[in-house]
């Protein structure tokens, strides 16, 4: 079922495709998911910048907090605070499956699961319904299924390398939202410098696994300081990223 998103009615761009999967698909999902979950919380394989949907005391609410509260403590000892905003496009649909695979066979998640998982994602079609009218069949050759039980986590695992391209900032991610940010102590020296190396790092991230970004939906952020030449080279940056 297509859900409207934002923008043009008339702009199929403009949907959201959720996958509407059978009752038992969903039991079995949930058995895998809770199997899955507790083996990579209590393996230390997810990374502790992401804030899971299956973990408790975790929430959006918590992530923006953690945040506020480094933000705050940082203008309160006299420094500035740079900030990007990256969200992933159609970061669902966009998964690599053969990719995803690799990153699975590299935990430690038995292999009887990683094959049911293999055999989950393989030879998925979908259609669309409009009303009372449907498209033809088309397989589906990539993502994770929107609105199914196991497709967060298998994101989740997908992108759990991500902070680890940056040395110079931090990050906090929630799913596919993702805030990048540094102090910035003297805009005269390097702390622009290296805040932009670890943008160009997610980005060569992005080429490696096959993403891109929504940039109708990053922003930049500056403040307690005024750094007009540096958010110039940040927004130009942020421009090139369609291309990219």
């Amino acid at each position: 079922m297509p859900l409207f998103k934002k923008g043009s009615k008339l702009d199929p761009e403009n949907y959201r495709p959720v996958s509407l999967t059978s009752v038992p698909c969903k039991i079995m999902e949930s058995i895998i998911r809770d199997y899955m979950a507790e083996h990579l919380l209590n393996s230390g394989f997810l990374t502790l910048s992401a804030w899971i949907f299956f973990t408790k005391g975790k929430s959006c609410s918590t992530n923006l907090l953690t945040a506020f509260e480094i933000w705050t403590k940082w203008v309160d000892d006299g420094y500035g605070i740079d900030i990007v905003y990256l969200e992933y496009r159609k970061a669902f649909d966009s998964v690599n499956q053969v990719k995803l695979m690799e990153k699975l066979c590299a935990t430690s998640i038995s292999p009887f699961v990683i094959n049911w998982i293999a055999a989950f994602l393989d030879g998925h079609r979908m259609r669309v319904k409009v009303r009372c009218e449907f498209s033809d069949w088309v397989f589906v050759l990539s993502g994770v299924p929107q609105g199914s039980v196991l497709g967060p986590l298998l994101f989740l695992i997908f992108i759990n390398d991500f902070p680890q391209w940056i040395r110079n900032s931090m990050l906090l991610l929630f799913a596919d939202d993702t805030k990048v940010f540094r102090k910035i102590q003297d805009i005269h020296v390097n702390d622009e410098i290296l805040f932009q190396q670890d943008l160009d790092s997610l980005v060569e991230w992005t080429k490696k696994w096959g993403m891109k970004f929504n940039v109708e939906k990053c922003k930049v952020m500056s403040t307690a300081h005024s750094s007009g030449c540096y958010r110039k080279e940040i927004w130009e940056y942020m421009l090139l990223l369609p291309v990219i």
